[in-house]
């Protein structure tokens, strides 16, 4: 957050008293106010990208002075997202900042994860500039699920310890992010340690605790204390969490609903759940194309029954508080960023402009700064480091002729949780294979990162696909080569289609691309224009369901699959099958 000199500081104040004139004024509109939850009209004063004075502000008008005319509309503060993985909407951060404000969004809790996987502390660096270049706020929040990468299947060293301390003392980070709980009630070293710091330097933990509950959740919190969660799923968990002071972000997103699932449950008692925010978690690009961002959620919580004032607040004065940065964002008052929304309607959430420290970003509901992408470094435009492959690798193979007890991925609409199942299979031709007739495909990941040759290859129930392949390049906390298919030839055709385009989305059918998204930048973020990287993704979902796919937002789905660590039960590593338990993790048989 930039701060002010101590001589504009003190040209704040003399605006305030008229002394100094306003380089902006907004005048007519009616301003939502997020301290006493009122609504009634009040002009706005800025100078030096702050807010000089709120109400009548006549005096502060001289000759140079802008005016812009809100008559008939309301004025709020902007949105910040508690929590985003921003590679998640697979567009550059360019284009995810224009569209992030358009919709609402002033200020992003993020950390950049997928990047830092790949490319360290400076692929980090470089993406947070990029964003905030666009007028979007990046609250940095170190991405542990980079740090997970050292655990107990994969070992890149891009982001360590070291690294995260190091982060920490960025002068924009402001917290950790997706810290688990229950691994810290489970005593893990690393994560007591990173969590220590952070608390030296008053920073926030952005904490996943989905399920977690009673002694675990205290004992997590009695040590780590300052924290949020964003995966609670229902009214009763979140009333525990909110009753022992975890800030509930309530998620909104591709991973996640829960928004609209638990608000109607309160019975209008809003406050059972404390001082609630909003969480984005992952968001499919043509989700956000149809839904929009932060407004989005806003609109939900109100036709939830939550007083307009209220559901803004939720958005803005209430996250910032949880960021200790009620100082400088979150509400329409003397000393704050001038970061404003100007609303035509307010049960609506429709956006006319957006004011990011006091200038236009967004006019008439377009995005209006002129910016272009930065050149990205060579060595972010070719990270598929695989050599073109053949079919045969997605042989399981086994000298069994009979039915064999095969242990079997179960995908049960639960986006982070599967179930462990074992299914009876019958080989052919010495091998194991798909079996679309009983919703079973194969899966495989592939390291895409060292050049390893390290692949593992198995089954899982329940994305419906009856012919066909879907692969990806984008898959939290790892970011390998992913492939979901009926048969292993047109897994093997997707396998290379991403290897020779340098990553992204793609659908296979009887050896054709039906369609694809590709994400040139690291594998996980497309150069392309916004517009193009929604209507690519929308086909891609498309052509997905063409395959049988009755998964929504697949491609994130099918990547939890691949993510062996934290989240239960049965998961797919490099190295093979992996049992998730929330003490930790091991590789099992595929075979019973």
């Amino acid at each position: 957050m930039k701060d002010l000199s101590f001589e504009q500081k003190c040209s704040l104040m003399n605006t305030a008293l008229g002394e100094e004139k306003a380089d902006t004024v907004i005048l007519g509109g009616q301003l939502v106010n997020v301290y006493t939850l009122e609504v009634y009209p009040a002009d706005v004063a800025m100078k030096h990208g702050r807010i000089a004075f709120v109400g009548d502000v006549s005096h502060t008008i001289g000759e140079n002075t802008k005016k812009i005319d809100a008559t008939g509309k309301y004025l709020a503060p902007g949105l910040i997202d508690g929590h985003l993985h921003s590679s998640g909407t697979h567009m550059s951060m360019t284009e995810f900042g224009k569209l992030a404000l358009e919709h609402g969004g002033t200020a992003v809790a993020t950390g950049f994860f997928e990047i830092g996987i790949i490319k360290s502390l400076q692929g980090i660096r470089f993406f947070l500039d990029e964003l905030k270049a666009t007028g979007v706020k990046p609250l940095f929040v170190i991405p542990l699920p980079a740090f997970h990468q050292n655990e107990s299947f994969e070992n890149l060293g891009t982001f360590t310890e070291e690294m995260a301390i190091e982060a920490l003392h960025w002068e924009d980070c402001y917290g950790v992010n997706e810290l688990n709980l229950a691994r810290v009630a489970g005593k893990n070293e690393s994560l007591l340690r990173i969590v220590h710091e952070a608390q030296k330097l008053h920073k926030a933990l952005v904490c996943h605790a989905s399920g977690v509950r009673g002694k675990t959740l205290q004992a997590g919190i009695s040590f780590a204390n300052h924290v949020s969660d964003h995966e609670t799923v229902a009214a009763d968990e979140a009333n525990e969490k909110a009753r022992v002071g975890v800030s509930e972000h309530l998620r909104f997103g591709s991973v996640g609903m829960e928004l609209g699932n638990i608000l109607p449950k309160l019975d209008g008692n809003f406050q059972m759940i404390g001082d609630f925010g909003y969480s984005t978690d992952e968001i499919d690009p043509s989700l956000a194309g149809v839904i929009g961002y932060m407004d989005a959620k806003v609109r939900t919580a109100i036709k939830c029954g939550v007083p307009p004032a209220l559901a803004i607040r939720a958005g803005s004065l209430n996250a910032a508080r949880f960021f200790r940065l009620e100082d400088d964002i979150g509400s329409i008052a003397p000393g704050k960023c001038a970061d404003i929304l100007i609303l035509s309607d307010l049960e609506n959430v429709v956006i006319d402009s957006v004011i990011t420290d006091g200038e236009y970003a967004v006019k008439d509901g377009v995005y209006c700064r002129n910016i272009q992408a930065p050149k990205y470094p060579e060595d972010m435009m070719h990270t598929m480091n695989l050599d073109r492959l053949d079919s045969s690798i997605f042989r399981i193979e086994t000298k069994e002729k009979g039915p064999v007890k095969v242990r079997v991925i179960g995908m049960n609409g639960d986006p982070l949780i599967t179930d462990p199942l074992v299914e009876e299979m019958v080989p052919v031709d010495g091998s194991i294979c798909a079996d679309p007739s009983r919703n079973i495909c194969k899966i495989a990941t592939m390291d895409r990162h060292e050049r390893s040759g390290r692949i593992g290859v198995g089954l899982v129930k329940g994305f419906g696909i009856h012919s066909g392949a879907i692969a990806e390049s984008y898959a939290p906390c790892i970011e390998n080569l992913n492939i979901i298919g009926s048969n292993d030839e047109d897994m093997a055709i997707a396998a290379n289609y991403l290897i020779e385009h340098e990553g992204g989305f793609v659908v296979v059918q009887n050896g054709k691309i039906l369609a694809a998204l590709h994400l040139d930048i690291a594998g996980i973020v497309s150069s392309a224009p916004r517009d193009q990287v929604i209507r690519d993704m929308q086909a891609v979902n498309e052509a997905a369901k063409l395959i049988g796919c009755t998964v929504d937002s697949v491609f994130h789905k099918m990547a939890f699959m691949v993510y062996p660590t934290q989240f239960p039960s049965y998961k797919l590593s490099t190295y093979g099958l992996a049992d998730v338990r929330v003490d930790g993790e091991e590789l099992i048989d595929l075979f019973v």
